[in-house]
Formats: structure tokens, sequence, C-alpha cells
């Protein structure tokens, strides 16, 4: 701690606590006498700024009296205020460190998923136009059987007519077998045309003897 003395005349505040001492705002300290003396100039006589100054008291602004207080014990401050910060500073790091781990795992995440749909919509294409194939070919087998179960209306019509009409629908085009797997084995053409084959000769067992059947 240093002697608060007069920095004009040099008297000492220690040796006379009677005397007032002020300190300027450009940080200079100056007895009562000496103060008066450049209060009518209004400048330091030091530095030659204006003159503006605090009476040395207890009741002295606190920034004012903080250049009069130990600067050990500003120091041990700032070593714990330095500490403080650098500690927030780190864990604000941290943080920021961890927040970018979550956003590149979150757009990895991301990332996939747009995959996962494009293969769930292209899977989707593939499966109605799948099953699309599947309507025409059941509905070609479906308009032939039909017309192998409909009974004869005319019956006295001439047997070459009943030729024509079977022979124009052998000239319809098969629809081509559609590849769906169900299951591990998948319905051939063999499979399919050997099940409608089936179905006539059942049906052909259970038909009354009186109706007609033509041999094309």
């Amino acid at each position: 701690m240093f002697r608060v003395h007069c920095n004009q005349c040099f008297r000492r505040r220690d040796l006379e606590p009677s005397v007032i001492f002020h300190m300027t705002r450009c940080q200079h300290v100056f007895c009562n006498s000496c103060f008066n003396e450049l209060s009518a100039e209004n400048k330091c006589i030091i530095c030659k700024r204006e003159l503006k100054a605090v009476p040395i008291s207890r009741e002295m602004p606190r920034t004012v009296g903080n250049y009069f207080e130990d600067p050990l014990r500003f120091l041990e401050l700032y070593r714990k205020v330095s500490k403080f910060q650098n500690e927030q500073r780190t864990f604000d790091n941290l943080g920021f460190y961890r927040r970018m781990q979550k956003h590149e795992k979150h757009k990895l995440q991301l990332e996939g998923y747009c995959k996962l749909e494009a293969q769930l919509n292209q899977k989707i294409q593939k499966e109605k136009k799948c099953i699309e194939d599947m309507r025409t070919y059941i509905k070609y087998y479906e308009d032939a059987a039909e017309k192998k179960r409909r009974p004869s209306i005319e019956k006295k019509s001439h047997a070459s007519e009943i030729k024509t009409t079977w022979g124009n629908q052998s000239h319809r085009p098969r629809p081509r077998t559609p590849s769906v797997t169900t299951s591990e084995h998948t319905q051939s053409d063999e499979y399919m045309t050997t099940f409608f084959l089936d179905s006539d000769e059942e049906e052909n067992q259970t038909r009354p003897s009186s109706e007609k059947t033509f041999h094309l």
C-alpha cells in the first residue's frame, strides 16, 4: 500500500489526518490547499487536463476507492474470475461439440430414412405394376372360363358358327404371366393352365348329360 500524499506539495495524509485530500479524474492527488489554488484555472497542474476531483474519504465512490485497496486482493479476485470464465468457456465448447455430434447423428439417420423411403416407393411401384399384371392375367382366364361355362342359348345353331366363335377366341393374345412371389414358389403358366384344365374337367363331370358338348 502506498502513502497518500499531495502530488504538488508532497504533504502526507498519515501525518496530517485532518487535511482533506482530493483525487482527480486524471488520477492525481492534491491536498485541499493545492486543490483550491488549481481550481481557479480549472486545470490539473501535472497533466493540464480539466480539473475534476472527489474528496478521499470512506464516502467516496467504490470505483475510486478501489485505487486505494491492496492490489493482491484484486489479483486473487482476477485469478478466480479468470478461472471461472475459463471453465465456463470450456463447458460451452463441450456443449457445442456434443450438439454437433447429435446433429451429425441425426443427419445420418435422416439420410438413411430418405434412402429407405426411396426403396419403399420403388417397391410399391413394382408391386402396383405386378398387381395390375395379375389382374389382367386373371381377367383373361376368367373370361375364358366364363365362355366355357356359358350354356348354348341357340341349340339349333350350326356347329360351324360355334367353331368360328371358339376359333376367334383362340386368336386373342394371352397376357404375360405375372411374376408374383406370394410364397417361396412362383406360380408358372404351366401351373395356372393345369389349374384351369382341372377345373374344366370337374365341371364337365358335373354337367348334365342332356347338354350338348362340342369337340373343336
